[in-house]
């Protein structure tokens, strides 16, 4: 019966460790996620492909049409 309890703060041990590294600090106010992130890196992509040179639809001598 000995043997049997000190197995049980053996068992608990790891689930403790794995709990502890799992609660961390929160994020600060108005911090961004990496999901957040993720999706501002791909609009920003979408503007890009979607952009054009604004000389391409000014004209450059300073005459307007």
């Amino acid at each position: 019966m000995r043997g049997a309890r000190f197995a049980l703060p053996l068992l608990l041990l790891p689930a403790l460790a794995a709990l502890a590294a799992c609660s961390g600090d929160p994020p600060p106010p108005g911090a961004v996620t990496a999901e957040e992130e993720q999706q501002l890196n791909e609009a920003a992509a979408m503007l890009e492909a979607n952009s054009i040179r604004l000389d391409e639809v000014a004209p450059t001598d300073g005459n307007v049409q």
